[in-house]
């Protein structure tokens, strides 16, 4: 009997071994800023699973979360087993809901990775070609991403304005968004209105955004 005894509990260690080794804790660290500079402090940040692409989950679970501290230093664990895979999103928890810092996180490992809640990419913007442009003359332009227009009277050949663009993928990179323009304000109010038209190419550029500290500059070819 006591040999029976000495198994089952031989067996019962090794499946608890088993079971611990299958598991595996991961660990979420970095800094959270409200734009590229200011830190975000006292603020719940959460890691959720996505359902989408190859993952182990059916629908979407909070993993873990952290607050982060009055610099925006943000650390937390989580535990996932082994064989799970998949791909997680970064929230910031509101009173009202949330907001997605990044929906791209790879699970089931460590991460160290800065994140910004206004993350503002530079573009410059710069105009040549064969074009006079008179007194009267006003070129106006913005992004896709946001609303703000831009207007520069009667411009010159060279760099003409460095505008600061909002991604509409926080803390992605190479986020494609569309910069349009127009001379005057029918030709402005045209460009914008099929701005989002694949099927056309007037008056727009695509630019591609990296966020906060990174700058990519067009060029305007007006004849």
């Amino acid at each position: 009997m006591m040999r029976v005894l000495l198994i089952v509990s031989f067996v019962a260690i090794l499946f608890g071994t088993s079971c611990k080794e299958k598991t595996r804790v991961n660990l979420i660290t970095g800094k959270v800023y409200q734009d590229c500079s200011t830190p975000l402090s006292n603020t719940e940040i959460a890691l959720k699973s996505n359902t989408d692409g190859i993952t182990s989950f059916s629908s979407p679970i909070i993993l873990g979360s952290g607050i982060t501290a009055a610099d925006g230093t943000l650390t937390f664990t989580y535990e996932l087993e082994e064989e799970d895979i998949g791909r997680g999103s970064l929230l910031l928890i509101k009173s009202t809901g949330f907001e997605t810092l990044i929906s791209s996180i790879s699970l089931n490992t460590d991460v160290n990775i800065n994140l910004y809640r206004n993350d503002i990419s530079k573009v410059g913007v710069q105009l040549t070609g064969s074009r006079v442009f008179g007194v009267n003359d006003t070129l106006y332009y913005g992004t896709t991403c946001n609303d703000e227009i831009y207007q520069m009277v009667q411009p010159n050949a060279g760099v003409i304005d460095t505008i600061q663009v909002q991604s509409s993928m926080p803390n992605s990179t190479n986020v494609e968004e569309t910069f349009y323009y127009g001379i005057g304000t029918a030709e402005f109010i045209r460009s914008k209105a099929i701005a989002r038209n694949t099927d056309s190419s007037f008056n727009k550029i695509t630019v591609n955004l990296n966020g906060c500290g990174t700058q990519t500059d067009i060029v305007l070819v007006i004849n």
